[in-house]
């Protein structure tokens, strides 16, 4: 009997053993799992569902001169449109342009 013969025939025995023990087939471990599929699915649909719930409040809101935590709308949106990173970017944008002119 060869080696590759004895593997297999050792893989055969240890996989009829695993099965005997097994009331049911369990997936594998290395598989991705319909669970998995499905959790990452539902996630992305309750993000959807709470980002569709917030558009709806800031529509209210907008419509009714409502102020939500102290803000009005007009507020809401100019802080939406500012850049928070513009220094920082300023500030990199100039230290690349003094690397790159000594070169």
């Amino acid at each position: 009997m060869g080696r590759n013969d004895y593997v297999h025939a050792r893989k055969q025995y240890v996989d009829e053993v695993r099965r005997s023990f097994r009331l049911q087939e369990e997936p594998d471990d290395y598989e991705e799992d319909e669970l998995s599929k499905e959790g990452g699915a539902s996630f992305f649909k309750v993000r959807l569902l709470i980002s569709i719930c917030i558009f709806a409040a800031f529509l209210l809101c907008d419509r009714t001169g409502s102020r939500f935590y102290s803000y009005s709308t007009d507020e809401i949106i100019s802080m939406l449109q500012e850049e928070p990173f513009e220094s920082q970017l300023k500030s990199f944008r100039e230290a690349w342009n003094a690397i790159a002119s000594k070169k």
